[in-house]
């Protein structure tokens, strides 16, 4: 019998928590979206004995993204969440250790060739090389009222299946200008829902890709205000309408019964002592890197000469699911070359 359950002291009852079984670990994986599957992938089927950990669940953000249109192989689309479980199986085939949910709390850097994950429970995994992979978290906007309807489950930060079931034939608002905050408005359009989508800037294409853009502008339940921001949340438990301010300072009411939010993602590097950062706290790699690191850096490493970044908890990444998968794969090369001198 668990009391007051979390996910970390479940995982430790199923035995899913990192436990060492004696066997010298190659590679530890920090993070298992697109960019730390990737990585584990790549480095189990090459040999090296690759543990993987993430602190809630596979697949990241992109795990929650209802149609992923633009990934090379799959012309009809795929599912973050099918992309995932097939990804999954592949680190599995290749004898990749999963462990999840299972929180990293730091790193020990105390000596330069054989870094140490330091796990939440005090469980230390030596190892000789890290990729940290952790990506980012969704950024909440400073609304009264927020935290209330967010948790009233009005506020959703994905549109996959699950999300959009409830909302047919329903007022939605989704804001955002990137790709993400398009496929959901397209996903729940096509759920019949109308839709009011949210942008603060001025063209829809600026940070949007062309063919999501053309399908939205040519959509009729989907209604783009640009150059706009939501100010006001209303309802009574649950969200009946938001307030939008205007160019010019007009406000206007419009029915929204759930609001869909993708304004970006502050990274998830405070893990990361004692690794350079940029300062809003994404990490630096390479040629990023301050000037007078000593050495030429190898691609994605970091200040620390065996720990390296990937995906979109790099500094100066693109924030698309191909790049990450591009990214993780690549960061086994530098692992490869930084292990050939031992």
């Amino acid at each position: 019998m668990l009391r007051r359950a979390t996910p970390g002291t479940v995982a430790q009852a199923l035995g899913l928590t990192y436990r060492a079984d004696g066997r010298p670990v190659d590679l530890v994986v920090v993070g298992a979206g697109p960019a730390g599957l990737a990585a584990a992938v790549y480095g189990a089927s090459e040999g090296l004995l690759t543990v993987l950990l993430d602190r809630s669940g596979l697949g990241g953000q992109a795990a929650k993204s209802a149609r992923i249109e633009n990934y090379l192989g799959f012309p009809q689309g795929v599912s973050g969440a099918d992309l995932t479980r097939l990804a999954m199986v592949q680190a599995l085939k290749f004898g990749v250790r999963i462990h999840s949910p299972c929180a990293v709390a730091g790193l020990d850097l105390s000596d330069d060739r054989r870094p140490v994950v330091v796990l939440e429970d005090g469980m230390r995994i030596p190892c000789r090389a890290v990729i940290a992979a952790t990506g980012a978290h969704y950024r909440r906007l400073d609304i009264p009222r927020w935290a209330t309807f967010e948790q009233a489950g009005c506020i959703r930060y994905a549109a996959t299946e699950l999300d959009v079931r409830d909302h047919e034939n329903q007022p939605v608002t989704v804001i955002g200008g990137a790709n993400s905050a398009g496929q959901a408005a397209l996903s729940l359009a096509a759920r019949g829902a109308t839709v009011d989508l949210i942008i603060r800037g001025h063209d829809l294409r600026t940070r949007m890709s062309s063919y999501l853009a053309d399908r939205i502008r040519a959509h009729s339940r989907i209604q783009v205000h640009t150059g706009s921001t939501v100010r006001e949340l209303a309802g009574d438990g649950t969200l009946t309408s938001i307030v939008v301010e205007r160019p010019g300072g007009r406000h206007d009411r419009l029915a929204c019964r759930a609001l869909f939010c993708f304004v970006g993602a502050d990274p998830v590097s405070g893990w990361l002592a004692g690794v350079a950062k940029a300062d809003d706290g994404f990490i630096l790699t390479d040629s990023r890197l301050p000037a007078g690191s000593s050495g030429k850096p190898l691609p994605f490493q970091t200040s620390a000469p065996r720990v390296f970044a990937v995906g979109d908890l790099r500094s100066g990444s693109t924030k698309r699911v191909a790049t990450a998968v591009g990214d993780g794969a690549s960061a086994v090369s530098s692992v490869h070359a930084v292990l050939a001198d031992d």
